[in-house]
């Protein structure tokens, strides 16, 4: 796979498939900030589906770090009112007692817990059939790209996790790291090659 967060990539992409652009959602990567501008412009989203390459023209994706990632999408969790089903029943006390930190409840959670939130999944499950990889900060310049004029600094952003319960600590992220092992060689190799 190679870079595909660059306007090399899109000229390549444009010579082998044509419009329609089709947004698919990855979990806590800035999605649901990008549907609301995409909203504004008419380009589809598909939200929380996979691509589908018969039918959905240019597909892309936002993604980020997946340390981040999973750092945000714990934080987010916790300042919901109540656990959601996937979230570990062992841990639901800690919805409440806000003095126990992010490191700890992470501590707590087995291997399996941590890669069983849905409709979290990996992003290595999310880039089935993505034509174009990008991180948020190029979403402007892509769009651009593609004829569409916006500003993005004009929208707001939206679902942002408040890291009320701390960040994770270089234990934590070598965790998350090891068991995110797919997608940091995905990240990597899409985004920073």
């Amino acid at each position: 796979m190679n870079n595909t967060n660059n306007i090399n990539y899109w000229n390549k992409i444009t010579g082998i498939k044509k419009h329609p652009l089709t947004f698919i959602h990855t979990p806590k990567c800035g999605g649901s900030f990008v549907t609301s501008i995409l909203s504004t412009l008419n380009i589809k989203s598909k939200g929380h589906t996979l691509a589908d390459p018969k039918n959905d023209g240019i597909t892309f994706t936002v993604i980020r770090n997946p340390i981040e990632r999973f750092e945000s999408l714990i934080n987010y969790r916790l300042t919901e009112s109540k656990p959601r089903c996937d979230f570990p029943k062992s841990l639901h006390y800690a919805y409440k007692d806000t003095s126990i930190s992010l490191n700890e409840i992470v501590g707590k959670m087995t291997d399996s817990e941590i890669l069983g939130f849905t409709p979290y999944r990996s992003l290595c499950f999310w880039s089935e059939n993505i034509d174009i990889f990008i991180t948020i900060d190029k979403l402007e310049e892509f769009l651009s790209f593609f004829g569409y004029k916006i500003n993005i600094t004009e929208f707001q952003h939206i679902n942002v996790s408040k890291k009320t319960r701390g960040k994770f600590n270089e234990a934590t992220k070598k965790r998350i790291s090891n068991l995110y092992s797919d997608d940091m060689v995905l990240y990597r190799r899409v985004i920073l090659d």
